[in-house]
Order: C-alpha cells, then sequence, then structure tokens
C-alpha cells in the first residue's frame, strides 16, 4: 500500500472552474472519505486520481512516485464504481479473475488469487453463478473483489452503495470496513452521505464548491467546525443556526441576544463588536429540556429512545431539539429547551467560527 499526495490540484472545463487547488496528504493504509453536496468536484477529484480526468494543474504522487502523467493501468490503483460494471454473461469467478487474465497470469495464479479474494469477501460459495443471480450486495462485493486481486497500492470507491436500499447499505458499509482492516489498505471513498463518511473514515475531507473546507478525523469536523458550511453538513439533523447580536466581549466570553430568544454568554473568542450580527449554532442533540429558548412545537417524531422535535421560536426562527424518547412533548404546545454555553458554536458574517475557549473532548 502508499501514501497518495494531491498537490495543487486544479481542474477547469471551458472558464468554468471545478477543483482550485487541492493540496491533502493521505497517510499509508489510512481510509479518507471525499464528502460534500452534488457538484463539489469530489467525483471529479477522486476521477483526476485514477487518471480517467486530466487535471488542467497539480500534481498526484503515489508511493512517492509523481503519477500525474501515468496512464490508469500504471498508476497502481484500482477503482470501484456506482455501477457494478459486471459482465452478465461471465460467472462470479471469471468476473473476479477478469483483470488478472488481461495480465496474462498463469491458471494457478489467477484460481489462488480469486479464492483468496472471494474467501474475504465471503463469496466463495457464488463462484459458479452469474451476476443475475445475485443480490445488489453480493454483486458489489464481485465488484470489489475483481480490485482486490489486481493488488493495487490504493482503492479508490466512487460512492459504490448509492445503489443499494438503506438496510442493506449499513451492512455494507460494515463490511468495507472490516475489508479496510482485513486488506490494511490506503482506501479514498466518495459519497455524498454523510453517515458513510462519519461511519466508515480515518479522516473526512468536506469539499464545497472546488475547495477544501476541512479535512480531519469525524470527531474533529463535528466538534470543531471550522466553517458554517461544515457545521451544518456534518450531524444528523443539522446544526440549528440562529441570528444573534453581539453586545459585548469579556474574559468570560462573547454575548449575544439571540432574536426571538435570551441573552447568552458563549466561551468563545475572536473579533466581534458590540451590534455586530452573528450565528449562534447548536446541534439538536445538545439541547435539552429546561428553561432558555421558548419554541412551539410543530413536528414530533417518535424514533423510540429519542424524539426528534420541531418547531419555532418567536422571530419566526426554525429550532429542531433531538430530545429524550419519552420526553413529555406534545404537538401544537410550547416547549422550553435549553443548551450548555460550551457546546454551542459562534459563526462570524464570513462564516468562519470564532474559537471556543471550553473545548469539549474527542474521542479517541
Amino acid at each position: 500500500m502508499a501514501t497518495l499526495d494531491l498537490r495543487s490540484i486544479t481542474k477547469s472545463f471551458g472558464t468554468a472552474s471545478v477543483l482550485k487547488g487541492i493540496d491533502l496528504a493521505i497517510r499509508d493504509k489510512e481510509f479518507v472519505v471525499f464528502v460534500g453536496p452534488s457538484g463539489c468536484g469530489k467525483s471529479t477529484l477522486l476521477r483526476i486520481v485514477a487518471g480517467l480526468e486530466e487535471a488542467t494543474s497539480g500534481q498526484i504522487v503515489i508511493g512517492g512516485t509523481d503519477v500525474s502523467a501515468l496512464a490508469p493501468v500504471d498508476r497502481g490503483i484500482s477503482m470501484v464504481f456506482q455501477s457494478y460494471a459486471l459482465y452478465p454473461h461471465l460467472s462470479v469467478f471469471e468476473n473476479i479473475a477478469f483483470p488478472l487474465r488481461v495480465a496474462k497470469l498463469s491458471e494457478a495464479e489467477v484460481k489462488s488469487k480469486v479464492g483468496k479474494a472471494a474467501e474475504i469477501l465471503q463469496l466463495t460459495d457464488k463462484l459458479h453463478l452469474k451476476p443475475g443471480q445475485l443480490s445488489g450486495g453480493q454483486r458489489q462485493r464481485v465488484a470489489i473483489g475483481r480490485s482486490i486481486v489486481r493488488n493495487p497500492k490504493v482503492f479508490l470507491f466512487d460512492e459504490p452503495l448509492s445503489n443499494l436500499d438503506a438496510a442493506l447499505r449499513g451492512d455494507m458499509r460494515v463490511e468495507l470496513s472490516q475489508l479496510h482492516r482485513d486488506l490494511s489498505a490506503t482506501m479514498v471513498y466518495v459519497t455524498h452521505d454523510q453517515v458513510e463518511a462519519m461511519t466508515m473514515a480515518h479522516r473526512i475531507v468536506v469539499l464545497n464548491a472546488g475547495r477544501v473546507e476541512q479535512f480531519g478525523t469525524p470527531m474533529e469536523l463535528y466538534h470543531h467546525p471550522a466553517t458554517r458550511f461544515v457545521a451544518t453538513f456534518i450531524g444528523q439533523p443539522n446544526m440549528n443556526l440562529l441570528p444573534a447580536r453581539v453586545v459585548g466581549q469579556d474574559a468570560s466570553g462573547l454575548t449575544v441576544d439571540i432574536d426571538g430568544g435570551p441573552r447568552m454568554t458563549l466561551p468563545v473568542e475572536g473579533r466581534a463588536a458590540p451590534g455586530d450580527r452573528v450565528e449562534v449554532g447548536m446541534r439538536p442533540e445538545n439541547l435539552h429540556l429546561g428553561q432558555g429558548l421558548t419554541m412551539k412545537v410543530r413536528v414530533l417524531e417518535r424514533l423510540g429512545g429519542v424524539s426528534i422535535t420541531y418547531g419555532m421560536l418567536a422571530s419566526g426562527q426554525r429550532l429542531c431539539a433531538a430530545l429524550p424518547g419519552d420526553a413529555p412533548i406534545r404537538e401544537g404546545e410550547e416547549l422550553s429547551v435549553a443548551i450548555n454555553p460550551a457546546d454551542a458554536h459562534v459563526f462570524d458574517a464570513s462564516g468562519a467560527v470564532m474559537r471556543r475557549t471550553q473545548a469539549p473532548a474527542l474521542a479517541a
């Protein structure tokens, strides 16, 4: 396996700039996920790494070797696509063996490599079947098996689970994480699904409009988002953003008046003057029953262990709170919720976060 370095990668289609100077250093045996909304450039970036698109400028370095000018087959990568791209007339064995046949390996080598890949992917008893006789998850495993036998330096995945139903996606997330541990492989995975990113990645690259908004561990992005965009993209349900006006600032933090809410002193530091407009970010799971924000409950989702409560403040601002499943709440009534000031985030007019002076501990 190998490291992957992307150095000042840009990509333009005519006058449209898609990637705007991407710099990333991915470690050996690391599982990194590119995540972001549609059109952010994540799939284009992956295709540039694979050699399926040519960068307008910049370098792709795999294992210390500049592969920017090399053909895909010479880069030491293997890619799994959203489409399974299996040959319907070939057996599972022959689908997995196809790249080995192209490389003209001996029959003994083909059988050995296919057998090992099938064992890892729990496909040994399916090798004689055709793709049409398999489930969606099994077909995806066959496509992954075809990548494994090539013994690449870097595995690339382009939204491989998007064609599966929700339950099967959950199962495949577990299988892919286990596969990464079994292979000790360097993997780069593209998705628009933040749940996939949070559950599988060692580190996540959040892309927005062709730029890297933040690159860090799932818990770093969750607890310490660098920007308003990252804060609202990571976390489910989405973070609440409440407009507020700065009242003052001292050693204890920033005092703000929340529109339609109370005055709060938040333990953050940064340049802010009285009268400046900011946004206070509150994750639904950090809100609890107590005196603070009064919301009128509009929709209540009882999910067993948690009740997702959607409501409206007096200012007309929407608010979502994730409360205990058996909380005494009814739609149409008024409800008061509060937050520990240390759990709140503050974003300035540019969307940048103001650094918290009381930072939560990160999970190992």
